[in-house]
């Protein structure tokens, strides 16, 4: 007898809905390619398949529940198309459920936005729109996960923000740890108001009663300015048995996105000005562009090489 192939079959029954389907219409059938011995064979065949359905089902909830406070926007993005719920629930497979469990949502993420990348939507505008939000929730996610394995290995967070000396201009920058940054097409703020009513914790209670409407998801995307979104993971409880993680933020015109090409821990913001200035750009762009600089320091999303 092997428990370890029971368990794996009654995973798959409960996480591959095309399996569940066969066993439902045939259970020892459905079952042919697990090591089990005739017994345990026969104690599968009393599972009834209404109740594995309903198990099933009921498990898929309570997790995308909990991924929905990874992935807020792209879920109430996701229940405005056709099908949007069906898209989410067929994720919730042996192909998610297989990964590493501090792996899991940010691979949930990355099915996510390939398959929102498929869909159709009103524009190109629109669906890259989608997109970038996508790749906003998923960088969260991804950081945020680097951080626990950091911290479950022993390591700590990411160092609190640093003290300027003089001359930091001339000193290599780099993107600090645990930072993701992506253009969005308005204000991070805007898009929760707009999107995801009440707080992440409810949205998906919420949002399988009332789905996001396809028009409040255009006239959402398609108005307002970009910005530049740089989202920080950082530990706000930690304690033995529990780890609380955020992310701070900090927006930036999408102007100052192409500079960030520079921010490889070889180039100096005074490196990045000169070379502005050599193309011409007037002297309040470049105090703007020094400003922003400054604003990233001091508030740790990016930091100086150290020598």
């Amino acid at each position: 007898m092997s428990f370890a192939e029971q368990e794996r079959a009654l995973f798959d029954l409960l996480f591959d809905q095309p399996l569940r389907e066969r066993f439902r219409k045939l259970s020892g059938a459905a079952l042919v390619d697990y090591a089990l011995t005739d017994d345990e064979r026969a104690d599968f065949s009393g599972i009834r398949a209404d109740a594995l359905a309903l198990d099933a089902y009921l498990r898929a909830d309570f997790l995308l529940s909990h991924l929905c406070r990874a992935f807020p926007l792209s879920f109430s993005l996701a229940s405005s198309l056709p099908g949007g719920f069906d898209l989410l629930r067929g994720l919730i497979d042996t192909r998610t459920m297989r990964s590493p469990p501090d792996e899991r949502t940010p691979a949930f993420g990355v099915r996510l936005r390939e398959l929102l990348a498929a869909k159709p939507f009103s524009s190109a505008q629109e669906q890259a729109a989608v997109i970038a939000i996508v790749e906003v929730e998923l960088g969260m996610a991804t950081t945020a996960g680097a951080l626990r394995r950091a911290l479950a290995a022993g390591e700590t967070g990411p160092p609190g923000p640093p003290v300027l000396a003089a001359g930091w201009q001339d000193r290599p920058v780099q993107m600090a740890a645990y930072v993701s940054a992506a253009l969005i097409p308005r204000s991070w703020p805007q898009l929760k108001n707009a999107l995801c009513p009440g707080p992440d914790s409810e949205l998906w209670a919420h949002l399988s009663g009332t789905p996001l409407p396809a028009s409040v998801r255009t006239s959402s995307l398609t108005q307002g300015t970009p910005r530049l979104l740089l989202a920080q993971a950082r530990v706000t409880h930690l304690s033995a048995c529990d780890v609380n993680i955020e992310h701070a933020t900090v927006e930036l015109s999408d102007g100052f996105a192409p500079l960030f090409a520079h921010v490889d821990g070889k180039t100096a913001v005074a490196g990045i000005l000169a070379e502005m200035r050599r193309i011409g750009a007037p002297d309040g762009v470049l105090q703007g562009i020094q400003t922003a600089f400054r604003q990233l320091l001091e508030v740790g999303m990016i930091t100086e090489v150290p020598d």
